[in-house]
């Protein structure tokens, strides 16, 4: 598999490469430079796995995957179909589970505090967000709402990012939808709600716009690194779009600024689309991100890289 995702980024090189000395080809095919969605450039993957191959199967033959965060040198997972929290090392050799039962649990996304508690929106069937806590043992601690409803159920956050902004801890959930609203809403308007705790409930203080050119068809998760100035690099994946986008959140503004780069995840060399279900991403480095995937809806080429972990590392 490698060796085919050697042999296909070599080709997108090499086609970029003619493209930058001679103009688009005939096909108009225009070179990528990750400046919009139509030239992203390609992830480049470094290591998969699937997460049954890393995880107890006597209870739970599968793992639909729905959210990843790095912490304390281990990644978390999430998964819908499970009330355990997965325990991953970072070279993918192993993993355990948390407490917890193989039940449905709806998290839809999980991240971390600095000081490594753990938190997981909830798909509510009632249409009101919720959200889990866990301890720095992946122990559930409780379960809260928050004051945001959704016109549908199992419809509403999809993603989520912790920070912390002086004494203020945050919780930045993402809207699966664009406008937060319904499947067939326009592209281009993705949305932040940025939420804090006021007593038992977390309670959307504004919302963030992503950039317009941030067009995707859904957004399954975000994640921030700390560019140590202030500003946070922000990491947002679409499953629908199969695609990641970088810019820069400034929380001194809340609002995201400076220059965007996408990307796309490998494709067949037919151009066919290959990571379906891509639900969760979270930063191990500034170069190199981790992916976790979901069950996915369609057949191959896509059966391939559904219910597994991913790192990819940005094209140099």
């Amino acid at each position: 598999m490698r060796a085919l995702c050697a042999t296909a980024l070599l080709a997108t090189l090499l086609s970029a490469c003619h493209a930058s000395e001679d103009g688009p080809a005939d096909n108009g095919v225009i070179a990528p430079d990750g400046t919009s969605l139509d030239r992203a450039l390609t992830l480049q993957l470094v290591a998969e796995k699937k997460l049954s191959k890393l995880l107890p199967t006597k209870q739970v033959d599968h793992y639909e995957a729905s959210g990843v965060v790095a912490s304390g040198g281990m990644l978390y997972v999430a998964s819908d179909n499970s009330t355990n929290i997965a325990a991953i090392d970072t070279s993918l050799g192993k993993g355990t589970l948390g407490p917890g039962e193989a039940a449905d649990s709806q998290y839809e996304a999980i991240t971390a505090s600095g000081d490594g508690r753990l938190f997981a929106m909830i798909e509510s069937a009632s249409a009101t967000a919720e959200v889990a806590e866990f301890d720095t043992e992946t122990a559930f601690v409780g379960q809260s709402p928050t004051n945001v409803t959704f016109p549908h159920a199992n419809k509403g956050f999809e993603g989520a990012a912790w920070l912390q902004v002086g004494a203020e801890e945050y919780l930045l959930a993402l809207c699966e939808n664009n406008n937060c609203k319904d499947d067939d809403t326009a592209p281009g308007k993705g949305r932040v709600q940025v939420l804090v705790r006021h007593a038992d409930t977390w309670v959307s203080e504004r919302t963030l716009k992503l950039p317009e050119a941030v067009a995707f068809l859904d957004y399954s998760d975000i994640a921030l690194q700390d560019k140590g100035d202030g500003t946070y690099v922000a990491a947002v994946v679409s499953h629908k779009s199969s695609a990641l986008w970088l810019g820069t959140l400034s929380p001194s503004s809340w609002a995201f600024t400076g220059s965007s780069t996408f990307y796309v995840f490998p494709r067949t060399d037919e151009g066919a689309v290959r990571y379906c279900s891509v639900e969760g991403v979270t930063f191990l480095g500034p170069n190199v991100l981790a992916f976790v995937s979901d069950k996915s809806d369609g057949d191959e080429p896509c059966k391939g890289e559904e219910e597994s972990i991913h790192i990819f590392q940005l094209p140099r």
